[in-house]
């Protein structure tokens, strides 16, 4: 008793299981899962599921039986099937997401009664989210589990015409089986597929693949389920009924109780908006709510039915009663498939959904358009029905009493000729809320010869704060033949029905207006095609048949090409992750999985709610009381100095001063919405987050700037930070006659939320009574957390010590924003002399810690008529936030690569940091790159367009080519893009895709296919020049094994394995006797941050600096050859006095740029790349699909072909996350129902990064071949974020697919499309008679900039 208040992942976590992780506490991104296994009494089996271990309630889960990753395997003992093909497939790098991924399969497996197909693994992955991998690795280690056709592979292996094996998944040639290959150099990455056999079904046990599988105990299958009333944490209180009439008398008791089935709502309420609900009930085991039951008139479905339980039903009625009775239930089925993750449909209820009454339900809409009754019951036991249409009152309010409960929903019969459609879209496929959603029916009846329509419903979701039903336009309708002539008044009728008020909560007004109107057509088509189906009506069309073909996702295919480049023992060969095994197993620690020290605090941040205003009053007495409070520091507080800033500013060749234009604590003056105030410290995080709720701030508002427009018309820059390039005579060449076209343009790039799996968290405490700290933290740059807490707490470097194991991805978001957390639990830990640790709740990790930079840039060029270019003039501003931090170092970095790979006679280019009342933007893979070669590609599309020539040509007559001088002074060495530019167009078959999506265009008004090739070069180096240097210990023991420990950071790029693999080959030994300790300040001093994607170059040479080291000092020893070993040779060595211990340092050579001069060489070679990319558009919704992605890279010789490919596919999803999916809406003169400076999408529930469903069907990356790179460790090339910006391909594919849509309706001339190119802006781009009614055909959707 006493924990009702908790989660099942709370529970787990407190006792020591903590392979579940914590990543965002609403559902949303799978990393908690576990598996829950129940006895049905009435069928006598056992059910496995999947569910989110941080929405579970602890007592929801009593007399069920838990399984969590570390239940199937683990190092010791041996890994289950599943862990091991995850991390033999490199299905894991940061390692964070990785325990949810294997339980979501395990539980499939576990589930099904046969091995799933290919398309139930993915489905089944859907509620899982990876920011590192890309998915590739994660569906084919999966994909062996599938069921296939075991003859393919028992009997002897099919041959192709050259005498090739064909593999049987493909159908296509494959290397798997041939001894031999013409290129012995070739090797695929899952050469090496162990195949296990299909899994036996057990009734009571599930699939069983070995006999170390859990069974379901037999004393929970004995136990007899009692009635329950619990208690928890401020008097909340738990009960479960057994039985009807109890349910009822405790609602009577307690009217304002809140019922609990899976906990998805209520968990998110209690969790992030701080609802309270003092009494709990229970109904999962009410039996009168859990009916299921075909009858004369319909379906019975009991108001507990979970909705996968439904799905089941659902088919298996389909299946039996045929298509004549049940188009509403297809609908609702279809619908389902798109209805959040498996793990949340596996718990959430038929009327938990209902009676939330959220305005995008998706199932609201259909239960009311299909005529659907409710049946409520009373304490009394009275019974009344509602129809659904009358149900819901006002926003989450609806037709029932404190007294009343739902009991079931009946679902009647279609009858012949009625037809139920369900519509939605959102901006992510799978597992996404509606942005505007829909349930439409109609009866077409006979009159007088003619069909006509005797009932139409049609009721739309997402545009109103209930479900709104198109009275008018169903009243025109009915009596009336459906034929085009009634499209243009049902449409006028529709704008009636369905208003959207302009500053309508959720914005996107004309989008989502176009859609009502988008869904009906679709309707009338689907309706008007069925009925030529039976005869009645003249058919559709060819063209017209695309706006009703419904989206299915074919299984996901990729390809991996690469050659095989071996150096030493280890070197160039793809090992797994050195952290794979502990990743897959949930055995790897990440900060928060870190044991804590006894007596340790928790803390809550106090942040600032206005964007701009000066601090009154802070009013504490209210949050000395609560519950565990421990204390509250602000800026008085501070030991040591309160100012702190990441930049060192260079002057001429003098280091100038550290920037500290930031605060740990706001003193005076809050300038942007999540600003630290204050840190609250108390027993529990739960706590803590309590009491941070009752201090009182009082401010008085001042005036916000909330965009890059708004800081150029009121000139708020940051103080010196306006930069200039340039090259040649602009003007002069703009003057001249030498220029046949100029065009000028602006184009607005998004920025982007890092989102990595494992939030920000530091655990800090103190030695020898505070007169040292120490730290372990989730940071990219430790020596960064070592200096600002020092400086913080008024203490020398040396006596403070930030630790890192490893972190749960960072891509930038952890290299200088990680600190202020850090230091603000360090004053804490000071000054109460206990540990602290932080852990940031996933909505305010997105609120405080800054986001990739969007830009605005305004570009003017000059170009020949043969596509030439010949001038350009560039502006780029980017939004730097409240502090300058890393803002003046991306807008460089933006700069420098501005002209992508195209040659340019005559460019200027001039750049300036906006400051604006947002948190403080920082560094993200890419590095300001991406967004300064996206402007880029931009002006080359818009000089396509003038010149009426396929953007491809441009670019190929412009690349540079070797010993090219490049705008800013340096010189290009063994220039690889026009090699990648060629393999890319050979291996897409670029011309052949042309011509085949011309044919598909011309054969499809409705929906559009495009396809792009865009290419990239990345400099590689820290721009700031003193950054450039690494320090590595490496120390050989008498047993022959190896530590090393360097200043970089794992965080699953695979650095540990690549530095591990240097110093395998290097001392000439198994990489197995070497081992990567942690990241730590005592041991390599002064690191800089892992970013720039250079790690592995610098710590890469420093180890192998400090091997050969140890090597020339062994020498004399192993000159003598009469030792067998490694071993014995090191133990010779120890017993001469000889040391086995060495510093490694490496400094990047010949680099240094001048930024008064202009001129430089700030890199120390470059990284090419290229891809392909083919999209398919739904021009009626934007809905979009990418058909295949075709990647060349140019990495030199790799380290570790595997994970470098692991660190393209990543990079690329990530990018195609920004290119066309993750938009960050902020409370702006664009977003005026968003309170000001306030962001909207803080959550997985509301800012969408790709999941399992949005990567290319057809997944290709290749490594160019035989390419030394002579200026790095081993031939090779960095990898982390040279293909980011290949993403962008995607969009430039959208935006090919719609010309060819606009060019339907005549308009040819140039258009913009922002990124991220999101269902709304392909939509309204896609102009016709319906978006004209909203909007005008240069409409362009409103972007936070």
């Amino acid at each position: 008793d006493g924990l009702a208040h908790l989660t099942l992942l709370r529970y787990l976590r407190d006792i020591g299981l903590r392979g579940t992780k914590l990543g965002c506490g609403e559902g949303g991104c799978g990393a908690c899962t576990v598996m829950v296994s129940c006895y049905d009494q009435s069928t006598k089996k056992s059910q496995h599921f999947a569910i989110n271990a941080c929405l579970a309630p602890l007592y929801s889960l009593e007399g069920m039986h838990i399984i969590t990753v570390e239940g199937i395997g683990n190092c010791r003992r041996g890994l289950h099937p599943v862990q091991e093909r995850l991390a033999e497939a490199h299905g894991s790098q940061c390692g964070f997401c990785t325990p949810g991924f294997v339980m979501s399969m395990y539980a499939l497996l576990r589930s099904s009664k046969q091995p799933p197909t290919k398309e139930q693994i993915e489905d089944s992955l859907a509620g899982n989210l990876c920011r590192c991998t890309g998915y590739r690795p994660i569906i084919d280690a999966f994909g062996v589990f599938a069921k296939t056709d075991d003859s393919l592979y028992t009997a002897s292996p099919s041959e192709s015409a050259n005498g090739k094996a064909i593999c049987p998944s493909t159908g296509k040639p494959c290397l798997c089986r041939n001894e031999t290959d013409v290129n012995g150099n070739e090797s695929s990455l899952l050469s090496s597929v162990k195949t296990y056999l299909p899994s036996s079904y057990n009734e009571i046990d599930g699939n069983a693949y070995n006999e170390k599988e859990l069974i379901f105990p037999p004393e929970l299958q004995l136990r007899k389920i009692m009635p329950l009333r619990l208690n928890g944490f401020n008097g909340v209180r738990w009960y479960r009924p057994l039985k009807l009439d109890q349910l009822l008398q405790l609602k009577s008791c307690y009217p304002e109780a809140k019922l609990i089935i899976g906990n998805s709502e209520v968990g998110v309420e209690t969790e992030f908006k701080n609802a309270q609900y003092g009494v709990m009930i229970s109904v999962t085991h009410v039996p009168e709510l859990h009916t299921l039951k075909v009858e004369e008139d319909g379906l019975r479905i009991g108001s507990a039915v979970r909705l996968a339980q439904l799905q089941d039903f659902l088919k298996k009625v389909i299946a039996e009663r045929g298509s004549l009775q049940t188009s509403s239930c297809q609908a609702i089925l279809r619908q389902l498939k798109w209805f959040a993750g498996t793990q949340i449909r596996n718990v959430a209820s038929v009327g938990g959904n209902i009676c939330t009454a959220s305005p995008i339900s998706d199932l609201n809409p259909l239960w009311m358009s299909t005529g659907a009754t409710f049946q409520i019951i009373d304490v009394n036991n009275n019974v009344r029905t509602t129809v659904a249409k009358d149900f819901f009152l006002g926003y989450r309010k609806v037709d029932l009493k404190d007294d009343e409960v739902l009991l079931s929903v009946i679902l009647p019969w279609t009858r012949p000729f009625e037809y139920v459609k369900e519509f939605k879209q959102a901006h992510r496929r799978q597992d996404d809320i509606a942005l505007v959603n829909a349930g439409m029916r109609v009866h077409i009846t006979e009159a007088e010869g003619n069909w006509i329509v005797s009932d139409v419903s049609i009721v739309y979701g997402g545009v109103a704060a209930v479900p709104l039903t198109a009275g008018k336009t169903e009243s025109f309708l009915v009596g009336k033949k459906l034929d085009y002539g009634l499209l243009d008044e049902a449409f006028n009728l529709l704008k009636e029905d369905i208003p959207l008020a302009e500053n309508a909560p959720g914005g996107m007004v004309e989008f989502r207006s176009s859609l009502t109107l988008s869904f009906f057509f679709k309707f009338f088509l689907y309706v008007t095609h069925e009925m030529n189906t039976k005869g009645l009506s003249e058919g559709l069309d060819v063209a017209n048949m695309s706006a009703i073909q419904s989206y299915t996702r074919p299984v996901t295919t990729g390809t991996q090409g690469y050659e095989l480049v071996r150096q030493g023992t280890a070197v160039g060969q793809p090992m797994v992750h050195l952290s794979a095994m502990l990743q897959v197993t949930g055995e790897a620690e990440y900060v928060g999985d870190t044991p804590t020290p006894p007596n340790t605090l928790h803390a809550a941040l106090v942040l600032s709610k206005e964007a701009h205003a000066r601090i009154l009053s802070i009013d504490d007495s209210v949050a000395k009381f609560s519950p565990g409070f421990a204390g509250l520091f602000l800026s008085k507080d501070v030991p040591g100095a309160n100012n702190i800033g990441p930049i060192r500013f260079l002057q001429k060749k003098n280091i100038g001063p550290i920037i500290h234009d930031g605060e740990v604590f706001a003193s005076d003056v809050v300038t942007c919405v999540g600003q630290i105030i204050g840190i609250v410290v108390a027993d529990t995080h739960d706590n803590a987050k309590a009491a941070a709720n009752k201090v009182n701030v009082k401010y008085s508002e001042l005036p916000a700037i909330l965009s890059i427009e708004e800081a150029i018309k009121a000139g708020s820059f940051h103080p010196h930070t306006t930069r200039c390039l340039s090259k040649g005579d602009v003007e002069l060449c703009f003057a001249s006659n030498t220029c046949d076209k100029v065009i000028e343009g602006e184009v607005q790039v998004g920025g982007q939320e890092h989102f990595y799996m494992e939030p920000q968290c530091t655990l800090v405490w103190p030695v020898d009574s505070g007169n040292e700290i120490h730290m372990i933290s989730s940071t990219q740059a430790p020596h960064t957390h070592q200096k600002y807490v020092a400086n913080v707490l008024g203490l020398p470097l040396s006596k403070v010590v930030c630790k890192t194991k490893r972190i749960g991805g960072g891509f930038g978001g952890k290299e200088t924003r990680s600190v202020i957390f850090a230091a603000a639990a360090s004053v804490a830990s000071y000054c109460l002399r206990r540990p602290v640790k932080i852990v940031l709740d996933r909505d305010v990790d997105m609120m405080t810690t800054g986001q990739r930079h969007s830009f605005l840039g305004k570009y003017k060029v000059g170009f020949t008529n043969d596509g030439k270019i010949l001038a350009l003039d560039l502006e780029i501003y980017n939004n730097g936030g409240n502090t300058l931090d890393l803002s003046l170092a991306v807008l460089e970095h933006a700069m420098l690569e501005s002209e992508n790979v195209y040659d340019i006679p005559n460019i200027r280019a001039s750049g300036k940091v906006c400051f604006t009342n947002f948190p403080s933007n920082t560094a993200f893979r890419g590095f300001g790159g991406p967004q300064g070669m996206l402007i880029a590609e931009n002006w080359i599309h818009h000089m396509a367009t003038e010149l009426r020539r396929s953007p491809e040509e441009i670019k190929e007559l412009n690349l540079h080519s070797d010993g090219t001088v490049l705008y800013y002074g340096q010189l290009l060495q063994n220039c690889m893009i026009h090699s990648v530019w060629d393999e890319l167009k050979a291996s897409s078959n670029f011309v052949e895709a042309r011509k085949a999506v011309n044919v598909f265009n011309s054969n499809n008004r409705w929906r559009k296919r495009g396809i792009a090739m865009v290419p990239t070069k990345f400099g590689i180096s820290f721009t700031t020049k003193f950054m450039n240097q690494a320090g590595a210990l490496v120390q050989v023991y008498t047993d022959g094994t190896v530590l090393v420990t360097h200043g970089g950071v794992e965080m699953g790029q695979g650095l540990h394995t690549k530095i591990a693999q240097v110093a395998a080959s290097s001392l000439d030994i198994p990489l197995s006797c070497v081992f990567i300790a942690e990241t730590s300040t005592d041991k390599v001093p002064s690191a800089s941050p892992t970013a720039a994607s250079a790690s592995s170059d610098l710590y890469g040479a420093a180890v192998l600096n400090a091997c050969q080291q140890i090597k020339a000092r062994m020498e004399p020893i192993a000159s003598r050859g009469n030792h067998k070993s490694f071993a014995e040779l090191a133990e010779a060595c120890y017993m001469e006095w000889v040391d086995l211990s060495a510093h490694g340092f490496y400094i990047t050579p010949d680099i240094g740029f001048d930024w008064n001069a202009g001129k430089g060489t700030p890199f120390n070679y470059f990284t090419y790349g290229a891809a392909f990319a083919e999209v398919e558009i739904d021009t009626l919704t934007g809905d979009f699909h990418t058909r295949k992605a075709d990647i060349v890279m140019d990495l030199g010789y790799s380290i570790n072909p595997a994970i470098d490919i692991g660190q393209i596919e990543g990079a690329f999803i990530q990018g195609l996350g920004w290119a066309a999916m993750e938009e960050l809406k902020w409370g702006d003169d664009n977003h005026k129902w968003i309170r000001p400076g306030h962001l909207f999408t803080r959550g997985p529930c509301s800012y969408k990064i790709p999941s399992v469903n949005d990567i290319p069907l057809n997944f290709k990356v290749s490594l160019l071949k035989g390419v030394p790179n002579p200026k790095a460790i081993h031939s090779s090339k960095a990898v982390g974020e040279p293909p980011f910006f290949l993403a962008s391909s995607v969009l430039f594919a959208i935006k090919d697919a719609i010309t060819a849509a606009r060019a339907e309706e005549g308009h040819l001339d140039w258009f913009p499309l922002d990124n991220p190119a999101t269902p709304e802006r392909i939509r309204m781009a896609c102009v016709d008679s319906i978006t004209k009614k909203f909007a005008s055909v240069y409409y362009r959707p409103k972007l936070s900039v």
